[in-house]
């Protein structure tokens, strides 16, 4: 018995020696043309796995090791026995918020980045989408519909100079506006946002398409639904100019 108990302690350390993880390969997928820094940076926050088994050690656990960086998990593949391989993404900078003088910036899913006197992306130097009224509030939602927008209109920064939120909770039915302000004049409204959100932005860029230049100066884009579950997802073009 005292034979197999040693024998079984010796293959439990053998084994664990084997899976410990000696290799953390680090990818940065950045915007930045130097990243020397952020790279050893990443490398730092992910040694905490260095030693531990890789049997145990999962994809949350390597993004919450960087969830505090500008950087969040895009990949996570294990190769046995002992290599783990990180793709890690640069956060991007995205949204604004002025707030005593100062702005705060938030990135794509809307997490805080960093604060700042001017409305200058670190990146490309242009301003980011300011958030006003209750969409900064729901920054999260806000976030989400804005990056159904990028997708469909396949531009964000560059066509929307500034996102607000029209809510009224103490009003029962009140119907949510959400509202991208073109640099251009133009307005894109849509009702209750978080539902059917990709139909009606997609509905929203098909009338979009069809405005001539001079309607595209002014006036709102408006993306609802009519009826129930099974009900019309639809898009209207007002003229405010001539209502």
């Amino acid at each position: 018995m005292v034979i197999g108990v040693v024998f079984f302690a010796a293959l439990v350390i053998s084994v664990g020696m084997i899976f410990a993880v000696k290799n953390i390969n680090v990818t940065l997928i950045s915007y930045a043309d130097d990243c020397a820094a952020s790279y050893i940076e990443a490398k730092q926050s992910l040694k905490v796995f260095k030693g531990e088994s890789i049997l145990f050690v999962n994809s949350n656990d390597v993004a919450k090791a960087v969830e505090n960086s500008n950087y969040t998990l895009s990949s996570c593949k294990k190769k046995y026995p002992c290599t783990i391989n990180v793709v890690l993404k640069e956060r991007l900078e995205t949204f604004a918020v002025l707030t005593d003088g100062q702005y705060t910036f938030y990135d794509n899913d809307g997490k805080y980045l960093r604060k700042d006197l001017e409305n200058k992306n670190t990146t490309d130097g242009a301003p980011n989408v300011i958030l006003s009224g209750s969409a900064v509030e729901n920054i999260n939602s806000v976030a989400k519909a804005a990056s159904v927008f990028k997708e469909t209109f396949k531009s964000l920064r560059s066509l929307v100079k500034s996102i607000s939120l029209d809510v009224n909770p103490d009003v029962e039915g009140y119907t949510q506006k959400l509202y991208f302000n073109f640099y251009c004049g133009l307005k894109i409204q849509i009702d209750n946002y978080t539902e059917f959100t990709q139909e009606k932005i997609l509905k929203s860029y098909e009338k979009f398409v069809t405005l001539t230049d001079r309607e595209k100066l002014k006036g709102v884009i408006r993306g609802y639904k009519l009826g129930g579950e099974d009900g019309l997802v639809n898009a209207d073009y007002y003229d405010l100019l001539s209502v």
